[in-house]
């Protein structure tokens, strides 16, 4: 009897265990370390944005290269990050299927890009379908992060706060000098960017007491502006506000240049073309003089100086493409580093855990910051509110930052109004 009790004894301890160790299984599993973890990147490696979407790659393998060296993700004991780029070659219908196949095939555990807003607008919609985290970079639209949505997260500005800093700067110099534009003219590309920053630039000119006498998007894949340009040269605006990509911009500033199309107040261009390096390399420093730029990242701050992190980042950027490291190249890196944070926090590669340390993270120092921002922490929309960027005036060939007025060196003068075309040697 007592043998018979003691075998019933043991063997429902023998059951209990096993039913134990059946429940902890799942929770062991979920902590087990994965040797690479996917991290997918959708970007225009090819199109009209092509050089802007290889200054974001590099910056993202730069990021990579040292998390892996530095030892990986060490709360999933040293997992290293393996990347995966797909080529959304500028164009919204490819950047949705490569999502999707990115997220299904690829499985990877989070997403970021793309850029292009017309690209990113409908390929964070597949994410949010399949719950998959997506950071976005670079893509401004407002209505990226004013949708509701659980999984989609942007580290750069919205197209308000671009259009809102433009008009903070005519406000600063017109408040400095005493004098500045009554009327402004905006001409933009009409695709999801451009349209967004003249929505914004509508509003904000009506609420400041500007008169937009020229409001005119551009169709896509134009070889002339010589008809809006006479529309522009009619219109006789005191400054104009321009949103272009980098092909469109080229044109745009040669042949303001050919044509002598003075602007006393300037041209104001939100990011785009202007903030590429390529653009540069391209054009006549007489086509840019004096142009103001809405920049994503301080081109005069010595961002690098800052954390020893950031060594030899500008280094290799520049060995890889030729010229310095640039405000995408600069967000590319940051968001590896975001991510880097949210899997540590998460203890785990689970799109929904991933999910739920990207909606708390809150940086206050370190390599994520190295896009110019002083904090990133995601309101419920899934925007940063910390994000910002700077205006700068191009002064005898150099970008120097203008606005905000702190971040001015006192060496910078402004040119306000700007010499006509007559006048500059």
């Amino acid at each position: 009897m007592t043998t018979s009790l003691s075998r019933r004894t043991a063997l429902a301890r023998g059951a209990l265990a096993l039913t134990a160790m059946a429940l902890a299984a799942p929770a062991q599993a979920q902590t087990q370390p994965q040797a690479e973890i996917p991290v997918g990147w959708v970007l225009p490696l090819s199109g009209g944005s092509a050089a802007i979407g290889q200054q974001a790659r590099a910056g993202v393998q730069i990021a990579v290269e040292q998390i892996n060296a530095a030892g990986g993700i060490k709360a999933l004991n040293g997992a290293k990050l393996k990347l995966v780029f797909a080529d959304s070659q500028s164009k919204p219908d490819i950047g949705v299927s490569e999502t999707e196949r990115l997220i299904q095939r690829e499985n990877v555990a989070v997403m970021s890009g793309a850029f292009n807003s017309a690209v990113t607008f409908p390929a964070t919609e597949v994410a949010e379908r399949y719950k998959t985290p997506w950071i976005v970079m670079g893509a401004v639209k407002d209505e990226i992060t004013e949708r509701n949505f659980k999984y989609v997260f942007r580290i750069n500005n919205k197209a308000t706060y671009d259009a809102r800093e433009q008009l903070d700067a005519m406000d600063l110099l017109k408040k400095e000098t005493g004098q500045g534009p009554k009327t402004l003219a905006i001409f933009y590309e009409g695709s999801d960017w451009g349209r967004s920053h003249a929505a914004n630039v509508r509003k904000l000119a009506k609420e400041r007491g500007y008169t937009l006498v020229l409001d005119e998007a551009a169709p896509p894949n134009q070889v002339d502006f010589s008809a809006q340009l006479l529309k522009i040269r009619a219109a006789r605006p005191d400054a104009l506000i321009a949103a272009f990509y980098t092909p469109d911009h080229l044109l745009l500033s040669r042949q303001l240049l050919e044509q002598q199309l003075n602007l006393p107040y300037g041209v104001h261009s939100v990011g785009g073309g202007t903030e590429d390096p390529s653009f540069y390399k391209a054009i006549s420093p007489k086509a840019v003089a004096y142009y103001f730029v809405q920049e994503d990242r301080q081109v005069d701050a010595l961002q690098g100086a800052r954390l020893p992190e950031f060594t030899d980042v500008e280094t290799k950027f520049k060995a890889q493409l030729g010229y310095d490291m640039s405000a995408y190249g600069a967000q590319g890196f940051a968001v590896m580093y975001v991510i880097k944070d949210a899997l540590e926090r998460a203890r785990s590669a689970d799109r929904q855990a991933l999910r739920d340390a990207v909606a708390a993270t809150d940086i206050t120092a370190g390599p994520a910051l190295y896009a110019g921002y002083q904090r990133i922490k995601f309101d419920e929309q899934g925007q940063n509110t910390f994000a910002h960027g700077a205006i700068s005036q191009n002064l005898n060939g150099q970008r120097r930052t203008v606005w905000p007025a702190e971040s001015r060196s006192p060496e910078t003068k402004p040119a306000w109004p700007v010499p006509a075309f007559g006048a500059r040697s």
